[in-house]
């Protein structure tokens, strides 16, 4: 199982995963490269609409993973879901995606490279055992060995507002505990405490940042305490 502990920013780029990969094998810290960030439904435009589907995700993203592992067949891949990333479900069950073809691990001569990954935004959640079940039923069922496809999950994106107490909330505390249990690698969303420019405004405030607006201290102590204690647990 992937143990993994992140306070993460994205870095993107254009250069083509095949480059980025083979270059990637000069850098001794690089373990993994995931495809592609929170797959989003585009619902303004019907057209492409039309190919925001598991068959069309399955063609490409199975396409790329193979560039990568040829390129690099050191590093891991993982794999994001549909709907900006909450959804692997047909992925680990290995149904019918669709046009014939299904997602099987054992297809994979490079199965033992591939991750898994979720993201959770459900703040508004009222009990921990439903986040736990919609985690279960959204992909984290693999991790039971008991589906088609046992493979490792990470969560790479939760978070929440830092400015006020949501840290004590169901969302919160839910996913500090439940997670170490898993013994899941998670990634928090996000450590800036502002932007240079966002949403067209310049030095936007990030109240989900774990640090403050000039990046001077953390700002909610009380959640870093927390936090702390959610590493030690997953990597205990």
């Amino acid at each position: 199982m992937v143990q993994h502990v992140s306070i993460h920013t994205f870095i993107q780029t254009q250069v083509p995963a095949a480059d980025f990969s083979s270059q990637g094998k000069n850098w001794p810290a690089l373990t993994s490269i995931g495809m592609r960030n929170e797959l989003r439904n585009p619902t303004n435009n019907a057209t492409l609409a039309t190919t925001y589907n598991w068959g069309v995700w399955y063609t490409n993203m199975v396409a790329a993973s193979k560039i990568i592992n040829a390129a690099n067949p050191d590093i891991l891949i993982t794999f994001s879901g549909l709907n900006f990333d909450t959804q692997l479900k047909p992925v680990v069950e290995g149904t019918d995606l669709g046009n014939g073809v299904k997602f099987l691990k054992s297809s994979f001569t490079y199965a033992d490279k591939i991750i898994l990954e979720l993201h959770d935004y459900e703040n508004s959640i009222t009990s921990c055992s439903s986040l736990q079940s919609n985690l279960v039923n959204n992909g984290f069922s693999t991790l039971t060995g008991t589906k088609t496809n046992t493979l490792p999950m990470m969560l790479t994106e939760w978070g929440h507002n830092q400015a006020d107490s949501s840290y004590t909330g169901v969302y919160a505390s839910c996913l500090r505990s439940y997670l170490p249990a898993q013994k899941v690698g998670w990634f928090y969303w996000v450590v800036a405490g502002s932007y240079y420019i966002r949403s067209g405004t310049q030095d936007y405030e990030e109240t989900w940042g774990l640090y403050n607006h000039d990046w001077s201290g953390w700002r909610s102590a009380a959640n870093i305490v927390e936090m702390k204690k959610a590493v030690a647990a997953t990597l205990a």
